[in-house]
């Protein structure tokens, strides 16, 4: 039976191992004498009881947060295929970066029903039409985009670029994670 097994002790923390020079004859050496079991208790006692507030345990905890976050993105976004494709996106106008303030103005008069019905219906079928137009400026990127790749980048492979793409383009600029390095119709 699971309840009735015995659970083994935790094992202690091990040690930091003490900074090591290697030299040219012979085994290292340490940089310092090994400490007593009285001062290596009181560190690791030390290490794992920091009394912190909650307030400071949430400044902390989201700071470690944020700087993985980075660190993971910077690594995921210096791919030069990515970069290409950002700057391609940043330096044009898209019909997307209208696309969510437009279906906010849709969603609030979808309110309106018992007013005005026919004015739900009119704007219901423009958002359609919108949502429509929107997919046919992205297609029409892509391919732009892919003729650009081919010429810039001729052995990089345009898989799961699209995607990216298309979502680069229906953010509000202002908004779009990493920030623009290009302005509106500048060359990059």
């Amino acid at each position: 039976m699971a309840s009735i097994r015995r659970t083994t002790p935790a094992e202690p923390e091990p040690e930091p191992s003490p900074e090591v020079r290697p030299t040219r004859s012979g085994p290292p050496k340490k940089a310092r004498p090994t400490p007593t079991r009285k001062e290596a208790e009181a560190a690791r006692r030390q290490r794992s009881t920091r009394v912190m507030t909650k307030k400071q345990a949430r400044k902390e905890a989201a700071r470690a947060s944020r700087a993985n976050r980075m660190r993971v993105l910077s690594a995921r976004e210096s791919v030069p295929e990515r970069a290409l494709l950002r700057d391609y996106v940043d330096a044009r106008f898209s019909l997307g970066e209208l696309l969510l303030p437009s279906l906010v103005v849709i969603l609030a008069t979808s309110f309106l029903s018992r007013i005005a019905p026919s004015l739900v219906v009119i704007s219901t079928i423009a958002m359609y039409l919108f949502i429509v137009l929107v997919m046919l400026d992205v297609s029409f990127m892509w391919r732009g985009f892919k003729k650009l790749l081919a010429k810039r980048l001729p052995n990089a492979s345009p898989k799961g670029l699209l995607m990216y793409g298309m979502n680069r383009c229906i953010q509000i600029r202002r908004f779009r994670i990493p920030p623009p390095r290009v302005k509106r119709g500048d060359t990059f």
